[in-house]
């Protein structure tokens, strides 16, 4: 047995696994998950509190914070078992060489996963800022952000169509800052 400059095989062995990136079919991250940690040493997936609109109601729902992607700790040796893992589609990769992600990245998330899902910060809107409406009959109109109506579930903006003024009122959700 070979124990190399450690002088334990254990750690050795440890020291060609790597954390990967892997790419998940769509909406199968925890699908993924589990049948990788099957044959993984370690898998992480992010996990973020969302709010979701479902039945007509915004409600609040946990997602995956990459969506369509996790982390896998594996040697290298394993990596056709991997790829045709049931929800992976592939593994990412630089070139033929699948890339490995430093371990500080993987550290940190740990650490911001550690309680849960994450809560994202709510960037606040201010009267006055240029939003686009995202979703719904009003999808890519651009308007001014008036306030919030109700708490933060409701927002009122003004729009110009058509050379005139119209108020509409949306669901937070529906609306974005708009970008630059």
């Amino acid at each position: 047995m070979d124990v190399g400059a450690h002088g334990s095989p254990v750690e050795d062995g440890l020291e060609n696994l790597q954390w990967h990136l892997l790419r998940t079919k769509a909406g199968e991250e925890r699908r993924a998950r589990d049948q990788v940690s099957r044959l993984s040493q370690e898998v992480l997936l992010p996990l973020v509190r969302v709010r979701v609109r479902r039945w007509g109601r915004m409600t609040e729902s946990v997602a995956a914070l990459f969506p369509s992607y996790m982390f896998a700790l594996f040697d290298k040796s394993e990596y056709g078992r991997m790829r045709y893992t049931r929800g992976v589609r592939q593994i990412v990769c630089f070139g033929e060489e699948a890339a490995a992600v430093p371990r500080w990245i993987i550290d940190e998330l740990k650490v911001r996963c550690a309680n849960g899902p994450v809560d994202l910060p709510v960037r606040p809107l201010t009267a006055g800022q240029r939003v686009v409406v995202i979703d719904g009959p009003l999808r890519q109109f651009e308007g001014i952000f008036e306030r919030h109506l109700s708490g933060p579930e409701r927002v009122a903006i003004l729009l110009s169509v058509m050379g005139a003024g119209a108020r509409a009122v949306l669901p937070a959700s529906m609306v974005a800052p708009v970008a630059g």
